[in-house]
């Protein structure tokens, strides 16, 4: 019973998995439809667009981001504390500040990228890099 139960699983599940892979296959032989035009993005969008990317980096990553290293610090400040007598635990959290700091710098570096690809892509102003004149 408990054989022909496994086995009406399986089929249920190999049944699933085949349907599952004709929606991507069927997605990607439909013709892809472009509804966007050349020229209709205008200096003012762009630059609104821009604020908006920087605003939410400044608004978002970075706060998160210091509150996570600042706990971080401090949970490993406290596993030091405790772990004061055992060697092998407090060379674990010296290791872990390691991280932290990489971390800090990865974050660190994703911003100041960021914000080169932001100030390339709109060459330093509002205008799209597109080889012709912007639009305004």
């Amino acid at each position: 019973m408990k054989k022909i139960k496994k086995e009406k699983l399986k089929r249920i599940y190999y049944k699933m998995k085949n349907k599952i892979w004709i929606l991507p296959t069927t997605l990607m032989l439909l013709p892809a439809k472009a509804f966007a035009t050349q020229g209709s993005i205008s200096t003012a969008e762009v630059n609104q667009a821009t604020e908006n990317i920087k605003n939410a980096v400044i608004k978002l990553a970075m706060p998160i981001g210091g509150i996570l290293v600042f706990v971080s610090i401090v949970i490993i400040a406290l596993k030091m504390i405790v772990n004061s007598n055992n060697a092998n635990k407090r060379s674990e959290s010296i290791g872990a500040l390691a991280w932290v700091c990489a971390g800090t710098m990865l974050l660190g570096l994703s911003l100041i990228v960021s914000g080169i690809i932001l100030s390339i892509a709109t060459n330093g102003g509002g205008a799209l890099i597109t080889g012709g004149s912007a639009n305004g």
